[in-house]
């Protein structure tokens, strides 16, 4: 069956968090909601309208500890794909990016380590800058080769040079990155591979506090300290993009095959 529908898709995501919430607050794992996930909480009390995805974060010692736990406790239907970051997929489903013929994931909901960073803004920026490009790697080494003779793919010659090295290789090299500063021993902490760069470090105090919010009919975790955390983020985050801009950000082509044996009867 396709998904053809940005609330089909948001079905599918809203279950795989249910299922992160529920295994977080059994293990004793601090997460939040992140992004334009913690924007639709706040501005929508759920998904943007317009949005096809999600994320979460977690401190590094959480985000360590919900790889080694999950891995013990695997689930029939969702698998955890680990990079520099962690994807919970929808095994059941799968998303073909147009142009491009190679099955990519299933709908999933992207989960972000939070690392520490230093005092100095000009060493944050330069840390930022480097975990964004081994991140990109990442992402070009995933794609075909042949995926840089197409437009709207990324630079031709990065992703060429991605292919000069294994995804294992990248993949150490973003870790190492990543873990040049101790969480619980930063003055600040943030998502250093995030597309918004040294936007996404903030005071380490800012992740020390939670609190529920209503997400599409269930409770979900953020920071309690919305206002100045998406202000870092979006400044004006109550402010509607133009309705052009409404759009999800991923333009692909999405599955859903129940088997057999989970069909309700």
């Amino acid at each position: 069956m396709e998904l053809t529908e940005v609330s089909q898709i948001q079905d599918v995501i809203l279950d795989i968090l249910k299922h992160i919430d529920a295994f977080c607050r059994r293990h004793g794992i601090r997460y939040f909601m992140a992004g334009g996930t913690m924007l639709g909480a706040v501005r929508h009390k759920g998904f943007i309208p317009w949005d096809d995805d999600a994320d979460l974060v977690m401190p590094r010692p959480d985000y360590d500890r919900f790889v080694s736990l999950y891995r013990q406790e695997p689930h029939p239907r969702y698998r955890l794909l680990e990079s520099c970051y962690l994807k919970l997929e929808d095994s059941y489903t799968s998303c073909k990016e147009y142009g491009l013929t190679e099955e990519l994931f299933g709908i999933n909901v992207d989960i972000f380590p939070l690392d520490g960073a230093p005092e100095d803004k000009e060493a944050q920026v330069a840390l930022c800058n480097k975990a964004g490009h081994y991140k990109r790697r990442i992402s070009h080494r995933r794609k075909p080769l042949w995926a840089a003779f197409l437009p709207h793919h990324g630079a031709p010659l990065a992703i060429i040079q991605a292919h000069f090295h294994s995804m294992d290789y990248w993949q150490k090299k973003c870790d190492k990155v990543l873990r040049t500063y101790s969480f619980e021993d930063s003055p600040f902490a943030g998502v250093l591979q995030g597309v918004y760069g040294p936007r996404e470090v903030f005071p380490t105090r800012v992740f020390s506090e939670w609190a529920e919010y209503d997400f599409n009919g269930i409770k979900l975790i953020g920071v309690k300290d919305f206002d100045f955390y998406l202000k870092g983020l979006y400044r004006n985050y109550m402010l509607l993009p133009p309705e052009k801009d409404r759009v999800p950000a991923h333009h692909q082509r999405v599955t859903l095959e129940i088997p057999a044996s989970d069909t309700p009867r």
